[in-house]
């Protein structure tokens, strides 16, 4: 059978997909996680699914789906640190307010999880602070969530000289369609870049100049915007500025787990250590709702 330190390898590799995240996490060189980890795939005669997703292995998993159960118990015993995934703003908020019974993957300009859902089933991780459209269904069975706050969605962009988009009170709809393009962050998930998209041209696409430019030029020279929520005003994004619109939609982040872990004491606690990180920047902004399961 496996140690834990090989199981945790394995389950690191599976989660960041890289192996010097993997080894800083470990408190090992990249070495040990690779040898660690292999030793561990040989074990279970699992292979990784390159071919279809490296979050996935190959072969029958049952063995060391049952080893992931016990030693998910184990962690939240409080005898090895528990694992929380959070994308790029949640974990940059988080990096040095998490307590350290818990790890958190780095926070990455380029998202590697597309499939955290399934890695939070497999129990590859412990807890899950999903967006929008990672977050499951009311009814689902598998999951349980935490909400942890509501807030407009803001369109920002970078201010240049001279651009009428900002600077000016209640633009419409027609006034942002005909100045601004959607470009999102690099470090967004494939599906919250598409969603984006959508929403961008749901709202604002119908007045787009055509791409000989007319007044307002081509596409290309338009302003450059991207939606944003109020947790994502980090400092490294002070030079962001908002655009005066309202796009009449909500930001929402939620923590996940497993169904029935929810009330476990560890879960309990890392949702008190998200409102003490989260709960100042929140309250500067007077349009946030703030759940009450989260104050």
């Amino acid at each position: 059978m496996v140690t834990p330190e090989e199981l945790e390898a394995l389950d690191l590799m599976c989660w960041l997909c890289n192996g010097d995240d993997a080894a800083l996490l470990g408190y090992c060189n990249q070495s040990t996680i690779s040898r660690r980890s292999q030793h561990a795939l040989k074990t279970f005669q699992l292979k990784p699914n390159r071919a279809l997703d490296l979050h996935q292995l190959a072969g029958n998993s049952s063995l060391v789906q049952m080893e992931r159960e016990v030693h998910q118990l184990y962690r939240l015993s409080g005898r090895s640190r528990l694992r929380l995934h959070a994308p790029y703003g949640a974990s940059r908020l988080l990096s040095s307010r998490l307590d350290p019974d818990w790890m958190l993957n780095p926070a990455r300009k380029k998202e590697p999880v597309g499939a955290a859902l399934r890695l939070l089933e497999d129990r590859v991780i412990d807890a899950l602070i999903a967006e929008p459209v990672q977050r499951p269904a009311d009814n689902d069975p598998t999951f349980f969530y935490f909400d942890l706050y509501k807030a407009p969605l803001l369109l920002c962009g970078i201010q240049e000289a001279g651009n009428p988009l900002f600077g000016e009170s209640n633009l419409t709809s027609q006034d942002v369609g005909r100045i601004a393009s959607f470009n999102p962050f690099p470090f967004a998930s494939t599906t919250t870049k598409e969603c984006g998209s959508h929403l961008f041209d749901s709202l604002y696409g119908g007045y787009s100049c055509d791409d000989d430019g007319g007044p307002d030029g081509p596409p290309s020279k338009r302003q450059s915007t991207f939606f944003i929520s109020p947790t994502l005003l980090l400092p490294e994004f002070s030079h962001f500025d908002v655009v005066n619109c309202e796009c009449g939609f909500e930001a929402k982040e939620s923590l996940v787990v497993l169904r029935g872990l929810e009330e476990s004491p560890k879960i309990l606690g890392l949702l008190e250590m998200l409102s003490h990180a989260y709960l100042p920047i929140l309250r500067d902004y007077p349009d946030v709702t703030i759940d009450k399961a989260f104050v």
